[in-house]
C-alpha cells in the first residue's frame, strides 16, 4: 500500500425488505393522547385563557392550529420520548378532528410557538431541561407564565430560537407598560393579574386591542363588526342623502326651466 492511501471496508447494504418492514413497525407503534390535570386554579386558568384567547384571534385562518395539552412526538417509533406544551401554535398545519398528537414527522415542522405555564412541581423543570428539548426540536418561540408571580423573576418571559438556542425576547414600551412582542403570533405579550391569578394578555399592534380571554376577544370582534355595520350605514345614508339632494336640485331646476319658460310665451 503506497503512503498516503487508505483502504475503506465495504459496508454491506440493508436489503430494502429489511428497510420496509423497519418503516412498517416504525407506523404500527401507537402514540398515545396526552393526560393533563392542571395543578392549581390559577395554572388550569391560565392555561384556558390562553388558548381560548388565541383560538379565537385565529378563528378565521384555517392553516393555524392552536392546540392545548397535545402531546409532541418527535422520534418516529418511540412513544416513550415527546412534550405536551400547555399551548402551542403551529403555522401551516391547519385544524383536524381525528388529531390526539402531533407527530413532528407527519405534520412536516415542529410547533411554532410554545407556552408552559409554571408550577412548583415543573418550573425547574420548564426552565432547565424543557428549554434545551424544544430549541433542539427546533420551537422557533418558547414563552414561559407565572401564574401565581412567585414562581419567576417576572411573570412573563419569551425566548426566541437563536444559533441552536434561545435569546430572551426584548420589551418594548406601549403606553408606558412593557410587552412582549412574538413575531410567529404577530401580537404583544404581558403577564397580569386577573380575578385568580395571572394571565397573559395579548395586543394586536395594528390595532392596539388588548384581550386576555376568548370572550373578550370575541366580544371585541363583535363590537368592530358593529363599527364596521354602523360605518357602512353611515356611508349608506350619506350616499342617500347626497341622491336627495341631488334629486332635488334637479327639480329645483326643472321648476326654474319652467318658470321661464311660461314667462317668456
Amino acid at each position: 500500500m503506497s503512503a498516503g492511501t487508505t483502504t475503506d471496508t465495504p459496508v454491506p447494504a440493508v436489503p430494502a425488505a429489511d428497510v420496509a418492514a423497519e418503516v412498517r413497525q416504525a407506523d404500527e407503534v401507537e402514540y398515545p393522547e396526552g393526560q393533563w390535570v392542571a395543578q392549581s386554579t390559577s395554572h388550569g386558568d391560565a392555561v384556558e385563557q390562553a388558548a381560548g384567547a388565541l383560538r379565537q384571534h385565529f378563528r378565521e385562518r384555517a392553516e393555524v392550529l392552536v392546540a392545548m395539552e397535545l402531546r409532541v412526538y418527535y422520534r418516529r417509533g418511540n412513544n416513550q420520548v415527546w412534550l405536551q406544551p400547555d399551548v402551542q401554535v403551529v403555522h401551516g398545519v391547519g385544524h383536524s378532528p381525528s388529531r390526539s398528537s402531533y407527530l413532528v414527522w407527519e405534520e412536516g415542522k415542529p410547533p411554532d410557538f410554545v407556552l408552559e405555564v409554571a408550577s412548583p412541581s415543573t418550573a425547574a423543570r420548564d426552565a432547565q431541561h424543557k428549554v434545551g428539548a424544544y430549541a433542539s426540536l427546533g420551537v422557533r418561540e418558547y414563552w414561559r407564565l407565572d401564574p401565581v408571580g412567585e414562581l419567576m423573576a417576572s411573570p412573563l418571559e419569551g425566548y426566541v430560537a437563536r444559533a441552536g438556542g434561545y435569546d430572551p425576547v426584548p420589551a418594548v414600551a406601549v403606553a408606558g407598560r412593557a410587552w412582549l412582542r412574538s413575531e410567529v403570533l404577530g401580537l404583544e405579550l404581558r403577564g397580569e393579574w386577573r380575578e385568580r391569578g395571572i394571565v397573559v394578555v395579548f395586543r394586536d399592534p395594528r390595532t392596539g386591542e388588548e384581550w386576555a380571554s376568548a370572550a373578550e376577544r370575541e366580544r371585541q370582534a363583535a363590537e368592530l363588526e358593529r363599527q364596521a355595520a354602523e360605518r357602512e350605514r353611515e356611508v349608506e345614508k350619506r350616499g342617500r342623502q347626497a341622491a336627495e339632494r341631488e334629486r332635488d336640485e334637479a327639480n329645483r331646476r326643472v321648476r326654474e326651466l319652467e318658470t321661464r319658460l311660461r314667462s317668456s310665451s
